[in-house]
């Protein structure tokens, strides 16, 4: 294909493009642009995808980590003020650990409305979610426990879309699924195993019972400083 010639002013020849190898080039251009948008496209949607794994992750393992600074905090359930420790094994209406745990704490620097080192009384369980999908873990806490009456806790949600939360107690030989410590000598447990699943936002909110692949677990154990129990056996925890 020859290009076509044009004469100048001067009198001299220079080549120009002819409409088809315009065209070819824009095609060229067109196709060019298309692969990358589809390359960076492909490249974004995985790196949203990666960062929503890593925050519903993330938000299980802030909810444990809550949970064991609450726990860590418990007082020995002895005298006016501290009442029991009771941790009770359940499960859900679905069929999940859905576990619960009574238990008397000191206030800390970050406690609102009570001053610090006080005793206040905390609550953690899970409760049908009041939008359909799943189970919402809560907190409950009392402040004033020299009130004359009792008033219904409100309810702090510390987690949307949970598909189980199970506790377990060390005593020093064996691990438990609940406590109680009145019948324990009104000691509080050497060491207590967290584990919270919670289903991804977008799961949870459309279809709580999705399979394991649409779930994180965040599992953590600690000891209890307060606690009063020897240690009998090597502790074995389980992951």
């Amino acid at each position: 294909m020859n290009r076509r010639t044009t004469t100048t002013r001067a009198g001299g020849r220079r080549k120009a493009f002819t409409l088809l190898e315009v065209l070819l080039a824009a095609a060229m251009s067109a196709v060019l642009a298309g692969v990358l948008y589809a390359t960076l496209h492909t490249a974004f949607r995985a790196r949203s995808q990666a960062e929503d794994q890593v925050a519903d992750f993330r938000r299980a393992e802030l909810v444990a980590e809550f949970i064991c600074s609450e726990l860590r905090s418990a007082v020995v359930p002895n005298g006016i003020l501290a009442g029991t420790f009771y941790g009770e094994d359940a499960t859900g209406p679905a069929g999940p650990d859905s576990d619960s745990v009574e238990f008397y704490r000191a206030a800390g620097a970050t406690d609102q409305e009570v001053g610090q080192g006080d005793i206040m009384m905390v609550e953690l369980l899970c409760e049908p979610s009041s939008g359909g999908s799943g189970m919402d873990l809560v907190r409950r806490v009392r402040r004033n426990l020299l009130a004359p009456t009792f008033y219904d806790l409100p309810n702090q949600v510390l987690a949307r879309g949970v598909m189980g939360f199970n506790l377990r107690y060390f005593d020093g030989l064996v691990w438990t699924d609940s406590w109680d410590s009145s019948t324990m000598d009104n000691s509080l447990p050497l060491a207590i195993e967290v584990d919270v699943l919670v289903a991804s936002d977008e799961d949870a909110a459309s279809d709580p019972t999705r399979g394991a692949a649409d779930e994180y677990r965040a599992t953590h154990v600690l000891w209890l400083p307060a606690s009063t129990l020897d240690v009998g056996l090597e502790i074995e925890v389980e992951q």
